[in-house]
């Protein structure tokens, strides 16, 4: 059988992956706002200078266990879904 050392640190990456969707939850659901004061305010859906920001704040907490490439493809795929949200 699984060593119990193995099962309980999936346990806890489980937990994890929890809180990470509620959290991308809650970030999409912001971003539905923001989608819609675009479309009032007649904004288009994709800022990329706003993107960029991010990425260069996102990569300053990269560090042992999260390289700056692996954040950058996480969050570009998280900005694509947001897009999606948005328009």
């Amino acid at each position: 059988s699984m060593d119990k050392r193995i099962l309980e640190l999936r346990q806890q990456i489980d937990d994890l992956d929890e809180e990470i969707i509620q959290l991308l939850k809650k970030r999409m659901s912001i971003s539905k706002e923001v989608g819609k004061l675009k479309e009032e305010l007649h904004i288009p859906v994709e800022d990329k200078t706003r993107e960029n920001a991010i990425i260069d704040r996102l990569t300053q907490q990269a560090g042992r266990n999260l390289s700056e490439e692996q954040l950058i493809r996480i969050f570009a795929a998280v900005f694509s879904s947001s897009k999606k949200v948005q328009q």
